[in-house]
């Protein structure tokens, strides 16, 4: 049978395709085993984090983990195997992290174990899910991956005191690891940081991947107690064929639920992004969409083993969008180089005065020249615009604090308006799209807050828009045209830019590519006006992208809320 989703019946934008899915197996990275619920994922507070022991006393481990609530605790289940200290894989690498084997381990300890003489029967699914285990131990190119799928199934086997097969191999414990790094997802908190990982089963795992999907999905991290209180919601995606997706993996499951909201870990909800006709093919994302084709399908093949054949990535020549992630005028790979260095010392030292230095230089690089929408210079405006942000907050209320903060707001208007001229041409980067607009409109009312204390949105009429309402593309216009309107006149720009060798130079018709220009008027002159412009395009930045976080989040995602409380607080 076919692995893939498709719609049962005719989609909305922005309807969600699933209820909250529980995970089959999960955990926490190392770095948040002290600091998050071993249970739903979330934050533990300081004050009343709690350890309690391991009570799987048949494996060869001691357990030490953390919950948010009695309830978590109470719902305990052998995921207390998850911060295993001897579990871990003594040396981490890429192709493998511990948690990976925790998953795995997990896994393995809920399934209902065959006769050595059918283990063989789990080579290639587990539980509805493919195991890719012939492709990730036949390829030669990657010997350290290899070994490690070897040496993590030996530990698996030695947890769980299992011995080998007839000939000496652990097969079902290499095919369970191997379904693990096939199928698993990482699960991001709010602000995009990974917090583990987690398998979902086949209404989730079944869901293809394409560059340019049209759905995306969301985590929620509920504490136990909170989980009975969500609506019951129905399943708008199902496998090409009468057979129910259930049937993949409840009779082979000793039990932590079936996945349906009503176990433990963080949920999962798959959302549509565009319109889906009743039987289309539902996909998602496996990778970064802001990547050039090069990028997307080098690490598409690294962690899964296929190559994309979408029409995003067969199109010739090249879309829109990748022609402008991989736009460059020289061939130096030196300021590839210089970025990431300079990205990756900023991650390890906080170092923001070098990172903007090293990273200003690169993007003004004359043998390069960048186009502000390469990866290379997204990726750089998006550390800049932190990097300045952390900078005023060092210099705090004086002349320098106001100028990184203009820096910083500059940086973060650059990245939305860039993307969104992508976004025109490519609706599945509305993800993104929406963090950065949301991100900008944060930063702008910060410099406003310095220039006027008297804010006020203007006659448009848009402070009066409530982002949860229905008609959004009706909205959605509406705001825009009133950006453009503050954005067109430029004034704002170079209000933001002033005294940056690199912002004053990026050629006006880049940055205001999909903005009518407009004319600057005298009585644009004094602080006031100024003050009470960067103050509405930044409410105006604040809207627009909480219209599009409601579209691909739904009214309870993190942005969402996050823009509604920013937008009240005007």
């Amino acid at each position: 049978m076919e692995m893939e989703m498709v719609a049962a019946e005719s989609i909305g934008i922005g309807e969600d395709l699933t209820p909250p899915l529980s995970p089959i197996s999960y955990s926490l990275h190392d770095s948040f085993l002290h600091s998050h619920c071993a249970s739903c994922f979330s934050p533990l507070p300081s004050s009343s984090s709690s350890s309690f022991p391991n009570h799987h006393h048949h494996l060869n481990v001691n357990v030490n983990v953390n919950y948010c609530s009695p309830s978590c605790e109470s719902f305990h289940s052998p995921l207390h195997i998850s911060s295993s200290a001897h579990l871990l894989s003594p040396h981490p690498s890429p192709s493998l992290q511990p948690s990976d084997l925790r998953v795995a381990l997990l896994l393995l300890l809920q399934l209902k174990r065959p006769p050595h003489s059918s283990s063989s029967s789990y080579q290639y699914r587990i539980c509805g899910l493919m195991t890719n285990r012939h492709n990730l131990l036949t390829n030669h190119h990657d010997h350290d991956l290899i070994t490690n799928i070897t040496n993590g199934a030996k530990a698996m086997a030695a947890a769980t005191s299992t011995s080998t097969t007839a000939d000496g191999n652990f097969v079902l414990e290499e095919a369970v690891l191997c379904a693990v790094l096939t199928n698993a997802v990482e699960v991001q908190d709010t602000t995009g940081r990974s917090l583990g990982i987690a398998l979902y089963h086949s209404s989730f795992s079944w869901i293809n991947h394409s560059c340019s999907p049209n759905a995306s999905y969301r985590f929620l991290f509920l504490p136990h107690t909170h989980q009975h209180k969500q609506q019951q919601q129905r399943f708008l995606i199902a496998p090409p064929s009468s057979q129910p997706f259930e049937f993949y993996h409840s009779h082979l499951l000793t039990g932590l639920g079936l996945g349906l909201g009503l176990a433990a870990g963080p949920k999962i909800v798959v959302r549509s992004i565009s319109m889906i006709n009743k039987g289309d093919q539902v996909t998602v994302s496996y990778t970064d969409l802001l990547q050039p084709k090069e990028l997307r399908q080098s690490e598409l093949w690294s962690k899964y083993r296929f190559t994309c054949c979408c029409h995003r990535c067969v199109a010739h020549p090249l879309s829109y969008v990748d022609q402008r992630l991989q736009d460059i005028c020289g061939t130096d790979d030196f300021v590839t180089e210089c970025i990431d260095d300079a990205i990756d010392d900023y991650l390890c030292s906080n170092d923001h005065e070098s990172c903007c230095t090293k990273l200003e230089d690169a993007l003004s690089n004359h043998r390069t020249r960048l186009h502000p929408q390469n990866h290379l210079s997204l990726k750089a405006y998006t550390a800049l615009a932190s990097a300045y942000s952390s900078a005023s907050a060092i210099a705090m209320d004086g002349e320098d604090g106001l100028k990184m903060k203009r820096f910083s707001a500059a940086y973060s208007l650059l990245l939305a308006l860039q993307t969104h001229d992508l976004f025109l041409h490519e609706s599945s980067l509305i993800a993104s799209v929406s963090t950065f607009w949301i991100g900008a409109g944060e930063s702008l009312i910060n410099v406003a807050a310095r220039l006027v204390s008297g804010r006020k949105w203007g006659g448009c009429g848009c402070g009066s828009i409530d982002i949860r309402e229905v008609n959004l593309e009706v909205l959605k216009k509406q705001v825009l045209k009133c950006m453009s309107d503050i954005i067109g006149a430029g004034k704002v720009w170079k209000f933001l830019a002033v005294g940056n060798s690199y912002l004053e130079v990026v050629p006006m018709d880049l940055v205001l590519r999909w903005v009518e220009s407009k004319t600057v008027g005298d009585d644009d002159d004094d602080e006031c006006v100024e003050g009470q412009q960067v103050f509405g395009l930044g409410a105006h930045c604040l809207l627009y992208g909480g219209i599009l976080a409601n579209i691909c989040g739904g009214n309870d995602s993190h942005l969402s809320c996050h823009a509604r409380r920013l937008l009240c607080e005007l």
